[in-house]
């Protein structure tokens, strides 16, 4: 897991994105229970948006849920859902330090956790033997 600093606001998190001891100032989207971390980088925004993420971020309700969720339920004044709008900056960053797109087709995993494969998928062949009974 990448090194991470807290900051004054609620979301705001410095990060360790690279493992190499330097940290990037990032919005945290979500984390996920296996150990992903959805986030944007704020260097990678211009002045326009980190003001629509500051009002997002400082919003009364903003240390009760993610911001994932409280984006969802804001319109920006340019009329767009604030996640549709913001999602297509964000990255993942995995529990292994390897940062990809979010993606519904490929999740990261901790190295200390057994993934169980479905016997169909992983012995196709042991699989059709089954079935000719």
């Amino acid at each position: 897991m990448a090194a991470t600093q807290k900051s004054k606001y609620p979301h705001i998190e410095w990060i360790d994105l690279q493992q190499n001891n330097v940290l990037v100032e990032c919005a945290v989207m979500k984390r996920d229970n296996m150990g992903n971390t959805y986030f944007i980088r704020l260097d990678s925004i211009d002045a326009v948006d980190k003001k629509r993420l500051f009002k997002i971020v400082t919003n009364r309700n903003a240390g009760l849920y993610e911001l994932w969720d409280l984006m969802s339920n804001v319109t920006l004044g340019n009329g767009v859902n604030a996640l549709n709008y913001f999602h297509q900056l964000a990255k993942v960053v995995t529990p292994n330090g390897q940062i990809m797109a979010p993606s519904t087709s490929v999740i990261g995993v901790s190295g200390t956790r057994k993934v169980a494969a479905d016997p169909a998928v992983a012995e196709p062949a042991a699989a059709a033997e089954g079935s000719a009974e």
